[in-house]
């Protein structure tokens, strides 16, 4: 077996396809290196800009009063990772910042921070977006020919008149594309690295190492897979040619159509009510308080805070935030729950399964949103209890708890230093490992599976 490895590996390093993969990716990251470093570079320069003005804004407000830093909405934004050239996990197209008060949190929205926005369609040259579509067609230009090109240039049956089993044969040309890819990978994968590394935006950490380690065994996984396809490919067809134009009908069906039929998947088996029905039910509800609302509720302008209206007002108006709310609490669940349900479609490809794992690896993508969204939920729990801690101490305060106005609570003003702060934390290990476990055991399954079909048909392929 072993000389068959090496002699498929060396037959693969000194065929022509090898040479032009090789320039391919060596191009194409160099390409990603740079262009990362000038993308990080003005990405970090703008957060840092909004960083300060929301810090500013937050010390202004503390200063002012209490109450005018408890009602104010805010726009927490979420920093741009210095490990996205690993993988950007496409945060372009998901929410990175979320609106909220001592109060509540509002909503989430976009914010790209790009001068041209028609550049959002496109995809950075990252490694996990070069290891989905090159790096997988590649593997897959490897394995195609395997059997049914060595069928064609009659050497298959000199091969298997040897004594070693059919299995072990086929399992070299496997484990040789293996290896052939990542001889290709790690040049270009080191190069890329290299530049980012010295231009010094991204400082080099044992987190960082472990993460990159996690991601190559994963474009290792991916490879393993598209392997198994490209030889299955090669052993259910007599010619080459046919062999290629299914290996290039598998790589489209995982690479395009598979991914995008995302939104046909969610829209079609797990709809939900749309923003406009979400906001004509908030109306409706806010029209339903305002039938009942005792008589004088929004009439007084006064800033006299002990008046009786304000009380009215200020009870009109929680109710009318807890009403909307409950509304959009089940709205935004529902909106996750389509998301994971459609990505559990769509992991029916190795390119998915992979961008899935690879997101969770860099702790980056869906699942940083969803804990940033979940850990600002607690934030604001702590500063609403700071706020009402500080009003219930102020014998000035009626204590009327409006959540859009600064009339009926305290005036008092506040140290910065005292105000509760909210930080992103980084997704721990465990995390991680819970968001790609599931993935991580779909993907194994499915090369397991897809090679041992393969192994199941070379033993009956007729090499006459």
């Amino acid at each position: 077996m072993k000389t068959i490895l090496k002699r498929e590996i060396l037959h693969n390093l000194y065929s022509l396809r090898f040479l032009i993969s090789l320039a391919l990716l060596l191009g194409v990251f160099l390409a990603g290196a740079f262009s990362y470093v000038k993308g990080h570079e003005a990405a970090l320069s703008k957060y840092q800009i909004a960083r300060s003005q929301y810090d500013e804004a937050m010390r202004k407000d503390a200063e002012s009063n209490a109450t005018t830093l408890a009602v104010t909405m805010r726009t927490f934004t979420l920093r741009p990772r210095d490990n996205a050239f690993i993988d950007d996990a496409k945060e372009k197209y998901l929410p990175n910042a979320a609106v909220y008060s001592a109060w509540n949190v509002f909503s989430f929205e976009n914010k790209s921070g790009n001068s041209n926005p028609f550049l959002n369609k496109h995809d950075d040259l990252n490694w996990a977006y070069m290891a989905a579509l090159i790096v997988s067609f590649v593997t897959l230009i490897f394995t195609f020919d395997a059997v049914s090109g060595e069928k064609e240039s009659k050497t298959l049956a000199l091969t298997l008149s040897n004594s070693i089993s059919r299995g072990a044969i086929l399992f070299a040309k496997y484990l040789s594309a293996l290896a052939t890819v990542l001889l290709l990978l790690l040049p270009a994968a080191g190069l890329n690295l290299t530049i980012i590394l010295l231009a010094g935006r991204t400082p080099l950490s044992l987190a960082l190492v472990i993460e990159l380690g996690v991601f190559l065994v994963l474009v290792c996984l991916l490879a393993a897979t598209m392997a198994a396809f490209g030889l299955f490919t090669s052993v259910v067809t007599r010619h080459s040619s046919v062999s290629l134009l299914l290996s290039l009908c598998i790589w489209l069906l995982f690479v395009a159509v598979v991914p995008n039929s995302s939104t046909f998947i969610a829209k079609t088996i797990y709809p939900i009510e749309n923003s406009e029905t979400i906001q004509r039910k908030i109306d409706a509800a806010f029209d339903d308080l305002n039938k009942n609302a005792p008589p004088g509720s929004w009439m007084s302008n006064s800033r006299n805070p002990f008046l009786p209206q304000h009380e009215l007002r200020a009870r009109i108006v929680m109710k009318r935030l807890e009403a909307e709310k409950r509304i959009r609490d089940v709205y935004y669940r529902n909106m996750f729950r389509q998301f994971e349900r459609t990505r559990l479609w769509t992991a029916l490809s190795p390119i998915s399964l992979f961008q899935y794992m690879s997101e969770a690896v860099v702790g980056g993508g869906y699942p940083r949103f969803r804990k940033v969204w979940n850990d600002l939920h607690i934030y604001q729990t702590q500063f609403l209890s700071f706020f009402k801690d500080l009003d219930a101490k102020d014998p000035k305060s009626p204590h009327w708890y409006n959540p859009f106005e600064d009339v009926s609570t305290t005036r008092l003003k506040v140290e910065a230093a005292v105000v509760p702060q909210f930080a992103e934390q980084p997704m721990s290990a465990g995390d991680r490992a819970r968001a790609a476990l599931s993935f991580l055991l779909i993907s194994s399954l499915g090369a397991c599976f897809i090679y041992l079909l393969s192994f199941v048909l070379f033993v009956r392929y007729d090499v006459r």
